[in-house]
């Protein structure tokens, strides 16, 4: 009896060690939000340049959201080539305004970036804008400058308020294939172009999944570079976005990037934070704040 245990015991240890083989274990890291805080310093840079990075990469490392302005500037890997800033791959919304400039990079891998809300703006002459784009290279052919090349912004939805400014990025592409008007809702003209606001001679195209009604849309040449494209053909009485284009088909003003339906609750995504399962201006007082939720104690 002793020996037919024991053949049980060893045939069922093979049978289960036989099914595991032919499993996939995956590893499933919980979606974890990091608030961090932003700058307000524009192209001001403090103390060196590895400094600088060094500050960067410290504050928005693993960030989700940042509270304020995200300013990145003066990163040079011209200088040094170990500045990487893929730290900055892990932000989904920045309340203030995007400031991307005197850079030599070839990429900003803002990839899960999908709202700018631009609470505060960045002032150019007189106008308003949410994202600004410049100083980015110098012309020239010197091999040692790459400039940047692609933004890689493919989940971004929604700049809030202000508008679009390009200037003195002479080696950028994929600009003239997005479609700024259902990024930037409720803005007539939504992008203005400097002196030399994007190379003209760029020979990459974009893939062949990224075509929306029979336009190329992207953000680079990988297909994960296609653009979401969202319709702004909403009814004029529409404050932003919209679910139908008929008069009552207007988005809640609480919503962010889209909505299902007219009410606070229908948001795709929540302009500024989520209490339960409705979008709001902001957490009751005796709630916790964290990213964009109201988390009650």
């Amino acid at each position: 009896m002793e020996d037919f245990s024991g053949f049980l015991c060893l045939f069922t240890f093979l049978c289960v060690l036989n099914f595991l083989s032919g499993v996939e274990i995956v590893n499933v890291e919980s979606e974890v939000t990091k608030e961090c805080y932003g700058t307000h310093v524009g192209f001001g840079m403090s103390g060196n340049q590895d400094d600088h990075y060094e500050s960067l990469r410290r504050r928005f490392k693993d960030c989700t959201h940042v509270e304020g302005n995200l300013e990145i500037t003066h990163v040079d890997k011209a200088i040094n080539s170990s500045y990487d800033i893929s730290f900055l791959s892990s932000i989904k919304v920045v309340t203030g305004y995007v400031l991307l400039g005197l850079l030599e990079v070839q990429t900003i891998p803002l990839i899960n970036l999908r709202l700018i809300r631009a609470d505060s703006t960045y002032n150019i002459m007189g106008e308003e804008y949410g994202l600004v784009v410049a100083l980015t290279s110098e012309a020239g052919n010197d091999p040692k400058r790459v400039g940047l090349r692609e933004l890689q912004l493919p989940s971004l939805l929604e700049i809030s308020k202000g508008k679009v400014f390009f200037a003195q990025n002479p080696h950028l592409c994929y600009i003239d294939t997005i479609d700024w008007g259902s990024i930037v809702p409720d803005n007539e003209g939504p992008v203005k172009y400097g002196e030399l606001a994007y190379s003209e001679n760029c020979e990459k195209k974009c893939d062949t999944e990224c075509e929306v009604d029979g336009v190329n849309r992207c953000w680079g040449e990988s297909r994960f570079m296609c653009q979401t494209v969202r319709s702004s053909h909403c009814h004029s009485s529409c404050p932003g976005r919209c679910y139908d284009s008929y008069i009552l088909g207007c988005c809640h003003p609480e919503c962010a990037i889209g909505c299902y339906g007219p009410s606070d609750s229908d948001c795709e995504m929540c302009k500024y934070f989520q209490f339960g399962d409705r979008c709001v201006p902001s957490c009751p007082a005796n709630a916790r704040r964290l990213g964009q939720e109201c988390i009650m104690p």
